[in-house]
């Protein structure tokens, strides 16, 4: 691949993206990390995971600012664009929420229909189906007023951060690659700073909740499409650069400084495991289901607290999470994703 500017990819870093990799076992290791995550936050048990929920977050946005872009670079067709992300993100998002609100009724401490005529029923379907979720998170009777699926709140952070995909191309192809990036990374931090200020000067939650938004979450995703666009030197100097990375991440919260480039610094760390860590390619061969485990395991976490699962047997509960969750992730892989990602289902072709 070969286009203009001085960052961009040469053609055989691009063969080298598209070859062996082990991007499918990272996809999971952040799953795992949220789902422990949630887990520990919702029971109460202090489940141990070497990552925390937050930092997964953000290493899946890294992850989409690498392959999204790269998947755009070879087809700047918008069209197809949409199609594509439409197909993989849309249809398990979709059944997630019907089966919360349609399950819910089983649940619900209130009659059935007292439940199916709520208007906070109406509300959390329209919010949610919109991804729109802060505006009604909770079911009505259900879960003791607690959110049904706090994990959805990304969704549309990550669907504005593929919008922002086909604008940010057109202005590197026009303006050149790095002053588009230094524009992006100082709004991101700029955002991000003004927006911890507010949080801790009025404790205000809505700050802290505006901060986790797609202004804060730019600098992680295009963290990732720059270590994509400058592959040639990523791969020259990895050795140099991956313990270095690994140093700043680790060192962050102790040296100040450190967290304006932990964003990059983890690009280099997340994207130098798929490519220099060759022990799980073969991971390739059979369906991801680690978006559905993202998208799945915070209901059924409730659902075990629900059932007193959690009051029985911390390690039962555990196993009963993760159990269902990989359940619920086979099954839409299997009977959903999978059948239209394969059948251009959407396409107009």
């Amino acid at each position: 691949m070969r286009t203009s500017g001085k960052l961009w990819i040469g053609k055989s870093a691009g063969e080298v993206i598209q070859g062996e990799n082990s991007f499918d076992i990272i996809r999971y290791f952040l799953s795992f990390a949220v789902l422990v995550g949630h887990f520990r936050v919702i029971t109460g048990i202090p489940y141990y995971f070497p990552m925390s929920s937050v930092d997964a977050v953000h290493g899946f946005f890294i992850l989409s600012g690498f392959l999204v872009f790269y998947s755009y670079m070879r087809n700047p067709d918008i069209r197809h664009y949409t199609e594509r992300r439409t197909r993989r993100i849309l249809p398990p998002y979709v059944f997630i929420v019907t089966l919360c609100w349609m399950g819910g009724v089983l649940v619900s401490t209130l009659p059935v229909g007292e439940y199916l005529f709520s208007a906070q029923l109406w509300k959390y379907i329209a919010a949610n189906y919109s991804f729109l979720n802060f505006i009604e998170p909770a079911l009505p009777g259900c879960f003791q007023g607690e959110a049904v699926n706090g994990s959805l709140w990304t969704m549309k952070v990550e669907i504005l951060l593929y919008i922002t995909v086909p604008i940010v191309y057109y202005l590197m192809k026009k303006f050149r690659p790095f002053p588009v990036f230094i524009v992006i990374f100082i709004f991101s931090t700029l955002y991000n700073e003004l927006f911890y200020y507010l949080n801790e000067k009025t404790g205000n939650e809505i700050f802290g909740i505006l901060k986790r938004q797609v202004g804060g979450q730019l600098l992680y995703f295009y963290s990732g499409t720059l270590v994509l666009l400058c592959f040639d030197y990523f791969r020259r100097y990895i050795k140099f650069l991956f313990p270095v990375a690994v140093l700043v991440c680790y060192f962050r919260y102790d040296v100040p400084l450190l967290i304006y480039v932990e964003p990059l610094a983890f690009a280099v760390v997340l994207i130098g495991c798929a490519y220099y860590i060759k022990w799980f390619v073969f991971m390739r061969k059979f369906g991801n289901v680690a978006y559905g485990i993202y998208l799945f395991h915070f209901p059924v976490i409730q659902l075990s607290i629900w059932l007193g699962i959690n009051e029985k047997s911390h390690i039962l509960c555990f196993a009963f999470c993760v159990a269902g969750t990989l359940l619920l992730s086979i099954l839409s892989w299997l009977l959903l994703e999978k059948p239209i990602l394969s059948n251009r289902m959407f396409s107009s072709k």
